[in-house]
């Protein structure tokens, strides 16, 4: 008996921006009324998840930050992994050494290195060229996205000594800084990186991976892995395909995701996540 989904948001239960669809709200209630709990399993803050989280009946458990922390349905925290701030200067001037625009995600806030002003602007434009001018829209007018929320670091070190530092996401409407940046970046032995979007990279904890994150959250909630159903199509949600055996890939996941699945299902846009439960769930 399934008695979790974990689902990404981005490119798996979102068909628009923030949007889940009637046909996906409604397996995702047929699910719960079997028995299944659901969790967004996502790179986005908490802030960043909240309009979201309201269109379900029932509060989803949330694995932000890709697997940096963890919250349950009444939005208790259950465990954070940090960022070893050690590596924080280093990180951002090798963004910067690249041109690449960095945001530092806090529990009190978001960070940057360099000018906030330019780092939004410069963030809103990519989202234009990679996605749409409606997307740009959306992350320009909505003042509780990161991007309108940046302050600037005034001395790195002392930053480093009290923050706590969940991830750093460097971006780029062009992927060869990004490449460079990720290449520079396998020096760091303690760190992990991980591109969750088209010409971007996150830099977390090594053990800050959606994977990890979901089977101490299954450890703490007693559920066992073959109790779970893992739903994704990016890079950052490999590591659940890697620890739990019922994994389901959209059919516009990369195929890196699809080649490890347990099944294919219809695109984003299709409502694949739908599919998966009900072809599942009985």
């Amino acid at each position: 008996m399934i008695k979790l989904i974990a689902s990404d948001l981005d490119g798996t239960l979102l068909d628009e921006p923030n949007r889940i669809s009637k046909i996906n709200l409604d397996a995702i209630e047929y699910a719960y009324q079997k028995g299944a709990k659901f969790c967004f399993s996502t790179g986005r803050d908490l802030q960043s998840v909240k309009d979201i989280t309201c269109l379900l009946r029932h509060k989803p458990v949330l694995l932000l930050g890709n697997g940096s922390e963890v919250y349950d349905e009444d939005e208790n925290l259950v465990f954070q992994n940090f960022f070893n701030n050690k590596y924080l200067e280093e990180v951002c001037e090798i963004m910067n050494k690249h041109d690449v625009p960095h945001m530092i995600f806090t529990t009190d806030g978001f960070y940057t290195t360099t000018d906030p002003v330019e780092v939004r602007q410069r963030f809103i434009e990519r989202i234009g060229k990679i996605r749409n001018q409606e997307m740009a829209h959306i992350f320009a007018t909505n003042m509780d996205k990161p991007c309108n929320n940046l302050v600037q670091i005034e001395n790195i070190q002392e930053f480093a000594k009290t923050k706590k530092v969940l991830k750093v996401e460097g971006f780029h409407y062009n992927s060869k800084p990004v490449e460079d940046v990720k290449k520079v970046l396998e020096k760091f032995t303690e760190l992990s990186h991980l591109s969750t979007g088209k010409n971007n990279v996150e830099v977390t904890n090594l053990t800050a991976t959606k994977g990890l994150a979901l089977k101490r959250y299954c450890e703490y909630a007693n559920i066992k892995e073959d109790e779970v159903m893992v739903i994704g199509d990016s890079h950052n949600d490999l590591s659940m395909f890697e620890f739990f055996k019922y994994s389901f890939a959209p059919e516009n996941s990369i195929q890196e995701i699809k080649n490890f699945a347990y099944k294919v299902v219809k695109s984003c846009d299709e409502h694949g996540v739908s599919q998966a439960i009900y072809e599942f769930i009985k």
